[in-house]
Protein backbone atom coordinates (compact mmCIF):
# COMPACT_ATOMS: atom_id res chain seq x y z
CA UNK A 1 0.00 0.00 0.00
CA UNK A 2 1.27 3.48 -0.90
CA UNK A 3 0.94 5.43 2.34
CA UNK A 4 3.93 7.80 2.23
CA UNK A 5 5.57 6.04 5.19
CA UNK A 6 8.98 4.37 5.04
CA UNK A 7 8.11 1.25 7.01
CA UNK A 8 9.39 -2.31 7.14
CA UNK A 9 7.65 -3.34 3.92
CA UNK A 10 9.21 -0.42 2.04
CA UNK A 11 12.63 -1.24 3.45
CA UNK A 12 12.24 -4.88 2.46
CA UNK A 13 11.22 -3.88 -1.08
CA UNK A 14 14.19 -1.52 -1.30
CA UNK A 15 16.56 -4.28 -0.19
CA UNK A 16 15.13 -6.62 -2.82
CA UNK A 17 15.73 -3.95 -5.45
CA UNK A 18 19.30 -3.41 -4.25
CA UNK A 19 19.95 -7.14 -4.42
CA UNK A 20 18.50 -7.34 -7.92
CA UNK A 21 20.66 -4.44 -9.09
CA UNK A 22 23.84 -5.90 -7.52
CA UNK A 23 24.56 -2.85 -5.39
CA UNK A 24 25.17 -2.55 -1.65
CA UNK A 25 22.18 -3.88 0.28
CA UNK A 26 21.60 -1.55 3.23
CA UNK A 27 17.92 -0.64 3.05
CA UNK A 28 18.87 3.02 2.58
CA UNK A 29 17.87 5.07 -0.46
CA UNK A 30 21.16 6.94 -0.84
CA UNK A 31 22.70 8.41 -4.01
CA UNK A 32 23.69 5.03 -5.49
CA UNK A 33 20.28 3.45 -4.94
CA UNK A 34 18.39 6.51 -6.16
CA UNK A 35 20.50 6.56 -9.32
CA UNK A 36 19.66 2.90 -9.94
CA UNK A 37 15.95 3.57 -9.36
CA UNK A 38 16.03 6.31 -12.00
CA UNK A 39 17.98 4.13 -14.45
CA UNK A 40 15.61 1.21 -13.97
CA UNK A 41 12.72 3.44 -15.03
CA UNK A 42 14.03 3.94 -18.57
CA UNK A 43 12.86 1.56 -21.30
CA UNK A 44 14.25 1.50 -24.82
CA UNK A 45 12.18 3.95 -26.87
CA UNK A 46 11.06 6.09 -23.93
CA UNK A 47 13.62 8.78 -24.88
CA UNK A 48 16.13 9.59 -27.61
CA UNK A 49 19.58 8.14 -26.97
CA UNK A 50 22.62 10.00 -28.24
CA UNK A 51 26.09 11.07 -27.13
CA UNK A 52 26.09 13.90 -24.62
CA UNK A 53 27.92 15.11 -21.52
CA UNK A 54 27.33 13.80 -18.94
CA UNK A 55 26.59 10.48 -20.60
CA UNK A 56 23.05 9.12 -20.54
CA UNK A 57 22.63 6.12 -18.23
CA UNK A 58 19.82 3.64 -17.90
CA UNK A 59 18.35 0.25 -18.65
CA UNK A 60 17.40 1.55 -22.11
CA UNK A 61 21.08 2.21 -22.85
CA UNK A 62 21.97 -1.31 -21.66
CA UNK A 63 19.32 -2.78 -23.95
CA UNK A 64 20.66 -0.75 -26.88
CA UNK A 65 24.17 -2.01 -26.13
CA UNK A 66 22.88 -5.59 -25.93
CA UNK A 67 21.23 -5.33 -29.34
CA UNK A 68 24.29 -3.72 -30.93
CA UNK A 69 26.59 -6.37 -29.45
CA UNK A 70 24.28 -9.15 -30.64
CA UNK A 71 24.52 -7.75 -34.17
CA UNK A 72 28.32 -7.60 -34.09
CA UNK A 73 28.78 -3.94 -33.16
CA UNK A 74 30.42 -4.30 -29.71
CA UNK A 75 31.45 -1.33 -27.61
CA UNK A 76 33.15 -2.93 -24.63
CA UNK A 77 31.12 -4.39 -21.81
CA UNK A 78 27.41 -3.68 -21.56
CA UNK A 79 27.34 -1.11 -18.78
CA UNK A 80 24.26 1.02 -19.45
CA UNK A 81 26.41 4.13 -20.05
CA UNK A 82 26.06 5.84 -23.46
CA UNK A 83 29.68 6.81 -24.03
CA UNK A 84 31.79 7.33 -27.15
CA UNK A 85 32.19 3.60 -27.87
CA UNK A 86 28.42 3.09 -27.81
CA UNK A 87 27.88 6.15 -30.01
CA UNK A 88 30.45 4.88 -32.51
CA UNK A 89 28.83 1.43 -32.60
CA UNK A 90 25.45 3.11 -33.11
CA UNK A 91 26.70 5.06 -36.15
CA UNK A 92 28.34 1.92 -37.60
CA UNK A 93 25.05 0.06 -37.31
CA UNK A 94 23.08 2.87 -38.94
CA UNK A 95 25.52 2.98 -41.84
CA UNK A 96 25.29 -0.78 -42.35
CA UNK A 97 21.48 -0.73 -42.07
CA UNK A 98 21.07 2.07 -44.62
CA UNK A 99 19.81 4.54 -42.01
CA UNK A 100 20.82 8.14 -41.51
CA UNK A 101 24.10 7.85 -39.52
CA UNK A 102 23.28 10.59 -37.03
CA UNK A 103 24.11 8.60 -33.89
CA UNK A 104 20.60 9.17 -32.54
CA UNK A 105 18.67 6.11 -31.41
CA UNK A 106 15.02 6.89 -32.09
CA UNK A 107 11.98 4.86 -33.06
CA UNK A 108 13.15 4.01 -36.60
CA UNK A 109 16.57 2.81 -35.47
CA UNK A 110 15.04 0.80 -32.62
CA UNK A 111 12.57 -0.90 -34.97
CA UNK A 112 15.37 -1.99 -37.31
CA UNK A 113 17.60 -3.06 -34.41
CA UNK A 114 14.95 -5.25 -32.86
CA UNK A 115 13.84 -6.76 -36.16
CA UNK A 116 17.36 -7.68 -37.28
CA UNK A 117 18.53 -8.84 -33.83
CA UNK A 118 15.91 -11.61 -33.74
CA UNK A 119 17.93 -13.47 -36.39
CA UNK A 120 21.03 -13.64 -34.24
CA UNK A 121 22.09 -15.23 -30.96
CA UNK A 122 22.69 -13.59 -27.62
CA UNK A 123 25.28 -11.02 -26.65
CA UNK A 124 26.90 -12.92 -23.77
CA UNK A 125 29.01 -15.26 -25.88
CA UNK A 126 30.10 -12.44 -28.19
CA UNK A 127 31.46 -10.34 -25.30
CA UNK A 128 33.18 -13.42 -23.88
CA UNK A 129 34.87 -14.13 -27.21
CA UNK A 130 36.12 -10.53 -27.33
CA UNK A 131 37.80 -10.90 -23.95
CA UNK A 132 39.25 -14.26 -24.96
CA UNK A 133 40.79 -12.62 -28.01
CA UNK A 134 42.08 -9.65 -26.01
CA UNK A 135 44.07 -11.92 -23.69
CA UNK A 136 45.01 -14.52 -26.29
CA UNK A 137 48.75 -13.69 -26.27
CA UNK A 138 50.14 -16.21 -23.77
CA UNK A 139 53.19 -15.22 -21.72
CA UNK A 140 54.90 -16.15 -18.48
CA UNK A 141 55.20 -12.55 -17.32
CA UNK A 142 53.11 -9.39 -17.43
CA UNK A 143 55.33 -7.60 -19.93
CA UNK A 144 53.27 -5.24 -22.08
CA UNK A 145 50.32 -5.13 -19.69
CA UNK A 146 49.23 -1.90 -18.03
CA UNK A 147 47.60 -2.09 -14.60
CA UNK A 148 46.08 0.68 -12.50
CA UNK A 149 46.06 0.09 -8.73
CA UNK A 150 43.77 2.40 -6.78
CA UNK A 151 42.65 3.18 -3.23
CA UNK A 152 40.41 5.80 -1.65
CA UNK A 153 42.60 6.82 1.28
CA UNK A 154 44.89 5.40 3.96
CA UNK A 155 46.04 2.31 2.07
CA UNK A 156 49.27 3.61 0.56
CA UNK A 157 51.36 0.72 1.91
CA UNK A 158 49.00 -1.88 0.43
CA UNK A 159 49.03 -0.17 -2.96
CA UNK A 160 52.83 0.09 -2.81
CA UNK A 161 53.13 -3.67 -2.20
CA UNK A 162 50.90 -4.40 -5.17
CA UNK A 163 52.85 -2.01 -7.35
CA UNK A 164 56.19 -3.62 -6.45
CA UNK A 165 55.00 -7.15 -7.11
CA UNK A 166 53.23 -6.34 -10.36
CA UNK A 167 56.18 -4.29 -11.59
CA UNK A 168 58.59 -7.12 -10.75
CA UNK A 169 56.37 -9.39 -12.84
CA UNK A 170 56.85 -7.06 -15.82
CA UNK A 171 53.70 -4.93 -15.74
CA UNK A 172 53.57 -1.15 -16.19
CA UNK A 173 51.77 0.00 -13.05
CA UNK A 174 50.11 3.32 -12.25
CA UNK A 175 48.89 3.96 -8.69
CA UNK A 176 46.03 6.30 -7.87
CA UNK A 177 44.82 7.82 -4.60
CA UNK A 178 41.44 9.56 -4.61
CA UNK A 179 38.25 9.29 -2.53
CA UNK A 180 35.99 8.88 -5.59
CA UNK A 181 35.93 5.57 -7.46
CA UNK A 182 34.52 7.21 -10.59
CA UNK A 183 37.66 9.35 -10.71
CA UNK A 184 39.76 6.19 -10.57
CA UNK A 185 37.73 4.69 -13.42
CA UNK A 186 38.35 7.74 -15.59
CA UNK A 187 42.07 7.58 -14.84
CA UNK A 188 42.21 3.87 -15.68
CA UNK A 189 40.48 4.53 -19.01
CA UNK A 190 42.80 7.43 -19.79
CA UNK A 191 45.82 5.28 -18.88
CA UNK A 192 44.62 2.57 -21.26
CA UNK A 193 44.92 -0.05 -18.54
CA UNK A 194 44.46 -3.74 -19.30
CA UNK A 195 43.45 -4.45 -15.69
CA UNK A 196 42.29 -2.28 -12.80
CA UNK A 197 42.59 -3.25 -9.13
CA UNK A 198 40.99 -1.26 -6.31
CA UNK A 199 41.29 -1.76 -2.56
CA UNK A 200 39.08 -0.31 0.17
CA UNK A 201 38.23 -0.82 3.82
CA UNK A 202 34.54 -1.52 4.34
CA UNK A 203 32.55 -3.18 7.10
CA UNK A 204 30.99 -6.52 6.33
CA UNK A 205 32.00 -9.79 4.73
CA UNK A 206 35.33 -9.42 2.88
CA UNK A 207 34.83 -9.68 -0.85
CA UNK A 208 36.48 -9.41 -4.25
CA UNK A 209 34.03 -7.75 -6.62
CA UNK A 210 33.86 -7.90 -10.41
CA UNK A 211 31.35 -6.20 -12.71
CA UNK A 212 27.87 -7.66 -13.02
CA UNK A 213 25.20 -5.88 -15.07
CA UNK A 214 21.84 -6.82 -16.56
CA UNK A 215 23.30 -8.35 -19.71
CA UNK A 216 26.97 -8.81 -18.87
CA UNK A 217 29.21 -10.32 -16.21
CA UNK A 218 32.95 -9.78 -16.61
CA UNK A 219 34.36 -13.24 -17.37
CA UNK A 220 37.94 -12.12 -16.75
CA UNK A 221 37.08 -10.39 -13.48
CA UNK A 222 35.08 -13.41 -12.31
CA UNK A 223 37.83 -15.89 -13.16
CA UNK A 224 40.62 -13.93 -11.50
CA UNK A 225 38.41 -13.01 -8.54
CA UNK A 226 37.52 -16.65 -7.91
CA UNK A 227 41.16 -17.72 -8.10
CA UNK A 228 42.36 -14.97 -5.76
CA UNK A 229 39.58 -15.45 -3.21
CA UNK A 230 40.29 -19.18 -2.92
CA UNK A 231 43.93 -18.40 -2.15
CA UNK A 232 43.20 -15.63 0.36
CA UNK A 233 41.06 -17.71 2.72
CA UNK A 234 43.89 -18.20 5.22
CA UNK A 235 44.55 -14.45 5.33
CA UNK A 236 40.92 -13.25 5.19
CA UNK A 237 38.59 -16.10 6.27
CA UNK A 238 35.27 -16.13 4.45
CA UNK A 239 36.34 -13.82 1.63
CA UNK A 240 34.05 -14.26 -1.37
CA UNK A 241 34.11 -13.43 -5.07
CA UNK A 242 30.92 -11.65 -6.16
CA UNK A 243 29.55 -9.65 -9.08
CA UNK A 244 28.46 -6.08 -8.34
CA UNK A 245 27.41 -2.95 -10.20
CA UNK A 246 29.81 -0.55 -8.45
CA UNK A 247 31.28 2.59 -10.11
CA UNK A 248 34.87 1.33 -10.42
CA UNK A 249 33.71 -1.94 -11.97
CA UNK A 250 31.03 -0.46 -14.19
CA UNK A 251 32.81 2.64 -15.49
CA UNK A 252 36.17 1.08 -16.38
CA UNK A 253 36.63 -0.13 -19.95
CA UNK A 254 38.80 -3.05 -18.87
CA UNK A 255 38.39 -5.95 -16.43
CA UNK A 256 38.44 -4.59 -12.89
CA UNK A 257 38.46 -5.99 -9.37
CA UNK A 258 37.56 -4.20 -6.16
CA UNK A 259 38.88 -5.71 -2.92
CA UNK A 260 36.61 -4.77 0.00
CA UNK A 261 38.23 -5.77 3.28
CA UNK A 262 37.00 -5.17 6.81
CA UNK A 263 39.84 -6.37 9.06
CA UNK A 264 42.41 -3.58 9.02
CA UNK A 265 44.80 -5.45 11.30
CA UNK A 266 44.75 -8.53 9.08
CA UNK A 267 45.34 -6.34 6.04
CA UNK A 268 48.34 -4.63 7.66
CA UNK A 269 49.81 -8.00 8.66
CA UNK A 270 49.14 -9.74 5.37
CA UNK A 271 49.29 -7.14 2.60
CA UNK A 272 52.64 -8.32 1.28
CA UNK A 273 51.42 -11.90 0.94
CA UNK A 274 48.14 -10.64 -0.51
CA UNK A 275 50.06 -8.69 -3.15
CA UNK A 276 52.05 -11.80 -4.07
CA UNK A 277 48.88 -13.86 -4.43
CA UNK A 278 47.12 -11.24 -6.58
CA UNK A 279 50.18 -10.90 -8.82
CA UNK A 280 50.52 -14.66 -9.14
CA UNK A 281 46.89 -15.10 -10.16
CA UNK A 282 46.91 -12.22 -12.65
CA UNK A 283 50.08 -13.66 -14.16
CA UNK A 284 48.46 -17.12 -14.15
CA UNK A 285 45.46 -15.74 -16.02
CA UNK A 286 47.72 -14.20 -18.66
CA UNK A 287 49.51 -17.53 -19.02
CA UNK A 288 46.40 -19.70 -19.52
CA UNK A 289 43.83 -17.16 -20.72
CA UNK A 290 40.08 -17.13 -20.23
CA UNK A 291 38.68 -20.57 -19.46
Amino acid sequence: MVDGTFGESTKAALERFQTQRAIDVDGICGPQTWSQLVEAGHRLGSRLLYLQVPALRGDDVAELQRLLTTLGFPMGHIDGIHGELTASAMVDFQLNAGLVPDGVCGSVTIEVLQRVATRFGGSTEITRLREQHKFSIVGHRLNGYKILVAETGGLDAIVASLRRNLTDAGAEVLTAHHPDWSSHARQANSFGADFCIGVEIREGIPSICHFLGDHFESPTGKQIGNAVSSNLQDLFPGITSIGMRLPLLRETQMPALLFRLSDVNALVRSHQMMAKIITREVRGFVQKGLE
